[in-house]
């Protein structure tokens, strides 16, 4: 399946590496895109479609929402969905980002 990042995938990562210089870690963006596009080119949608339906305004009704670790922190929080023959990315927030979604 195709991978597909939206804008808003592209400017949350964006807006995660800031959070995570005002915090003074490290970014991440490069390698949590990276990340993320394995596990997803990983996974047999036919049998298993990974994640939880979530609503957020604003947003398709047949998104999910798909909890991600990296190493020893928190799970990342991916939102996503799946059309015929690609995955649309449309947000990745880290649990402890102050920007809050309306669920």
């Amino acid at each position: 399946m195709k991978i597909h990042w939206r804008r808003s995938a592209v400017d949350s990562l964006i807006s995660l590496d800031k959070w995570r210089r005002e915090i003074e870690l490290k970014p991440i963006a490069s390698f949590l895109r990276g990340h993320i596009n394995n596990y997803f080119q990983g996974q047999d949608f036919s049998v298993y479609v990974p994640g939880k339906a979530v609503v957020l305004k604003g947003y398709p009704v047949n998104l999910r929402m798909l909890l991600i670790s990296v190493g020893k922190s928190d799970p990342y929080k991916v939102f996503y969905r799946i059309t015929k023959d690609e995955i649309e990315i449309f947000l990745v927030r880290h649990p402890r980002q102050n920007q809050m979604f309306k669920l």
